[in-house]
């Protein structure tokens, strides 16, 4: 009482957050924007929250922005996407989103709500939407920590909902097969995942033919199934499916494959007429369809030729047949069916084909009227059936009793006898005659033989020449195919020589070779044989011509020396006698003496004859240098030279070296002997190269160490040259390198050295490059050849990179970079070590470590 009440301060009244409105909207992002809160400070916060479940447009058709809807108040299930119900044009006024700040309040409850902005911003853009959908959201504003004792303010704002652009839907998924038939398939498929905001008002699905274009089987309706029938069995078919709605045709589905299931083949075409006889017919047919499933064997069935029943005359997997025991000129009816491996299909149509008539009978009562040496006579009587169709002609066939011997036709026309000629003597022969209509030809009659009278003998056979050398040669001969029927008594063989028209009896016996000798070499005989017995004597054989072998050539005369130098030498020489062939060429070969071989004048060495197992030695102390042989390495004798001249030079060869020649000749008969041998020195020249070699190396130093050439080629060496040659990217980026250094940047050779001493140190090099070096040693004739040698430095620590640079600097932070040494001296760079000073103390200390040239602190 004595003490008055404390007043309680009244809690703050707060202003609720504003309702966000859409500033722009397209088929996936939304950009929401909403005023300042009137009670926002420093440390407020705003929050927009996104309901995690939505609406159809057709629920919502009608209200306007501003308007609260207390709503339906019911549960729209699972966070799933609900597409529109309506048509865009139908419900929705135009230009309804085209209002940034176009929109539906609703009241919806039990929404679960998922924040997708926190900031003091008056604005976000939320994306990854799906064309056509409704999305509910509310804006919250948080408090900063200073307000938590007073009273919070409204959790959020009224719910508000917007729209994202519709657009046409996705492809549907590929249809799926339901029922497969032998003609007929089933597809059903799913609605597209996206729709687009509007409802699917038209499916259509389509089918491609083998070998055709796509064609509709369904369209006009939301049927998710279609059934197409009229299909062909064991068939291939390609099907897509396309939506539609209000905003347009959605993409093609992807394209499937659907197979009809397999039936019996079809009917085949009727059997077509290949050939026909008296008693057999020929047919064949096209293969049909086989329906899915390979056609594995047909059966052909034939009439009795009096329209009964059909009977099995083919079975089997060929697609021709020959239908044989049938009757002369009766028609037949014939039809065929094909088997798989589902069952067999039905019987082509009938085809009707007839055979032909029949030819005459064999003639009878076939004899021998007379015979000579060379001919007989023949006489036969008419068949004593004509098959239906009067006799036109007969012909008559022979044949010679002897093995492999085959039926001639020796007369064709109308008489009923035949006068055979041009028979062998003493020979059988069998006869047989036949009768021919308009039909054809009848059989053959019974044959009949008789034999001639016997009468010269047929020339000899197969003149062959053998043991053919350039002065003889053997010639051989077979007996006559027929004696004409008297034994053979013996032979004759005469030569005719071709240049003198003059002919010669060799031989006269019962042999069937005979050597003749004395020929000349390379010269055309011609000879012929014929054969004798009682009658007298045969024809001659045909004339056989043959060449006697030309000679090897003479051994060539020893090559002349024309001219020589310190590599080459030159020779020259006389063709020698051919022997009946032309000389083809000439083969000279070389054999290396040695260096400084001057005392081996005498020494003999032996030539390797190709083709052959002879050598070929000089004439001089042969006996003498066979025995020094076994003890001496024989030196390698080489070809330097096959062609048609009659001289040559032979290059590249080695100073102050002895070498020796010898020439052979060659034709088409083989190679002659070798010449005798001739002996050449070339002449003096400048020494071989020396050997060059590095024997230590630093990082600025290279010794190098050589030896005298193993051959001064005549002349002593009187001193050494040493050149050096940088890599080319041996001084690339380098600051130590300037052009009075001791090598230079340029690809020419500088020499660093000229004396007798047999070392030399190269000094002042860089650390890690490469060097190359030449060496070159002189005599009175000159400098060698090079000798060359690459030599690479050690490697050295690296130059200093360049001093590091600064850039998005903060309070807290910097960017640190900085560039690669300019030289590495020779070893790749590993790692860089960053050092800062915290304290500006000067004391550096180590702040990052590692390869990379940028690094933030």
């Amino acid at each position: 009482m004595g003490e008055a009440e404390e007043t309680q301060p009244e809690p703050r009244r707060w202003a609720p957050p504003p309702i966000p409105i859409c500033a722009g909207a397209d088929r996936s992002s939304l950009l929401l924007e909403w005023r300042k809160y009137v009670d926002f400070a420093d440390g407020f916060e705003y929050c927009l929250e996104l309901g995690l479940k939505r609406a159809l447009r057709s629920d919502l058709h009608g209200r306007r922005p501003g308007k609260k809807n207390a709503g339906t108040g019911r549960d729209l299930g699972a966070p799933e996407l609900i597409e529109f119900a309506v048509a865009w044009s139908e419900h929705f006024p135009q230009g309804i989103f085209t209002s940034s700040a176009a929109g539906y309040a609703v009241n919806f409850d039990c929404l679960e709500w998922k924040t997708i902005y926190r900031g003091s911003e008056n604005s976000s853009k939320v994306e990854d939407l799906i064309p056509g959908m409704g999305y509910v959201f509310r804006l919250c504003v948080m408090l900063p920590d200073s307000c938590s004792n007073e009273a919070p303010p409204p959790l959020s704002s009224d719910q508000i909902m917007f729209f994202t652009i519709p657009c046409a839907p996705c492809p549907p998924e590929c249809p799926l097969l339901v029922d497969r038939g032998r003609t007929s398939l089933k597809l059903k498929w799913s609605p597209p995942s996206i729709t687009g905001g509007m409802a699917i008002r038209e499916y259509i699905a389509e089918m491609k033919r083998p070998g055709g274009d796509f064609e509709n089987v369904y369209s006009g309706g939301t049927n998710l199934t279609v059934k197409v029938t009229r299909l062909v069995p064991g068939t291939s078919y390609i099907f897509r499916v396309q939506a539609l709605s209000c905003l347009g045709w959605s993409g093609l589905s992807k394209e499937v494959t659907y197979v009809t299931a397999s039936s019996v083949p079809a009917a085949p075409t009727p059997p077509s007429l290949l050939s026909s006889s008296r008693n057999s017919i020929s047919l064949c047919w096209e293969e049909p369809d086989n329906h899915g499933s390979p056609v594995s064997s047909y059966t052909l069935e034939a009439d009795d030729g009096l329209d009964g029943p059909f009977s099995v005359v083919y079975s089997g997997e060929e697609r021709r047949c020959e239908v044989g025991n049938l009757r002369s000129g009766t028609s037949y009816k014939f039809r065929v069916l094909a088997h798989n491996g589902i069952g067999k299909g039905a019987f082509s149509a009938s085809a009707r084909f007839s055979t032909s008539h029949s030819p005459p009978s064999a003639p009878r009562s076939l004899s021998i009227l007379g015979k000579t040496s060379t001919s007989g006579v023949v006489g036969w009587s008419p068949p004593d059936y004509n098959g239906g169709s009067s006799i036109t002609g007969y012909e008559l066939e022979f044949k010679l009793k002897a093995p492999g011997s085959c039926w001639t036709q020796a007369y064709s026309g109308q008489s009923s006898t035949c006068n055979l000629i041009g028979l062998r003597p003493g020979c059988q022969y069998h006869v047989h005659v036949r009768a021919k209509n308009n039909e054809g030809c009848g059989d053959f009659s019974q044959e009949a033989s008789f034999m001639t009278s016997p009468g010269l003998s047929e020339a000899p056979l197969s003149l062959v020449f053998s043991e053919i050398r350039s002065t003889s040669l053997k010639v051989s001969w077979d007996r006559p195919n027929h004696d004409g029927g008297s034994a053979i008594l013996g032979y004759r063989l005469e030569m005719l020589i071709a240049e003198t028209s003059d002919s010669l009896c060799v031989y006269r016996g019962d042999e069937l070779s005979v050597g003749v000798d004395k020929l000349i070499p390379g010269q055309k005989y011609i000879f012929k044989v014929q054969a004798l017995n009682k009658a007298g004597s045969s024809a001659w054989s045909g004339p056989s011509e043959v060449w006697t072998k030309a000679a090897v050539p003479d051994a060539p005369e020893t090559p002349t020396i024309v001219n020589v130098s310190s590599t080459t030498v030159s020779l020259r020489w006389i063709s020698p006698k051919p022997n009946g062939s032309c000389i083809l060429s000439y083969r000279l070969q070389m054999a290396n003496l040695g260096y400084d071989a001057t005392n081996r004048q005498n020494e003999m060495f032996r030539f390797y004859s190709s083709g052959t197992d002879r050598y070929i030695a000089g004439e001089e102390n042969t006996q003498e240098t066979q025995t020094e042989d076994n003890d001496k390495e024989r030196h390698a004798v080489q070809s330097v030279y096959d062609g048609p001249a009659l001289a040559y030079t032979v290059k590249n060869l080695e100073p102050w070296t002895s070498y020796a020649f010898c020439l052979q000749a060659l034709n088409s008969v083989g190679e002659s002997f070798c010449s005798k041998i001739i002996l050449s020195k070339t002449s003096p020249s400048c020494p071989s190269p020396p050997s060059l070699v590095i024997t230590e190396t630093s990082t600025d130093t290279v010794s190098l160490q050589w030896e005298l050439p193993q051959r001064d080629n005549g002349a002593s060496v009187i001193s050494f040259g040493l050149h050096m040659k940088k890599k080319p990217e041996a001084f690339k980026n380098n600051p130590r390198h300037n052009k009075t250094h001791i090598e230079d940047t340029t690809d020419e050779w500088t020499e660093v050295y000229k004396g007798a001493l047999l070392n030399y140190a190269l000094p002042s090099l860089l650390p890690g490059h490469s060097y190359m070096f030449r060496l070159v040693a002189y005599n009175v004739y000159g400098p060698s050849r090079p000798s060359f040698v690459t030599a690479s430095t050690l490697a050295a620590c690296p130059l200093p990179p360049s001093p590091p640079t600064f850039s998005g600097i903060s309070p807290t932070s910097v960017r640190v970079r900085w560039s690669a040494p300019t030289c590495d001296n020779g070893a790749p760079i590993l790692r860089y070590r960053l050092l800062m000073d915290h304290s500006k103390s000067g004391h550096m200390h180590k702040c990052t470590r590692g390869i990379r040239r940028l690094t933030k602190l």
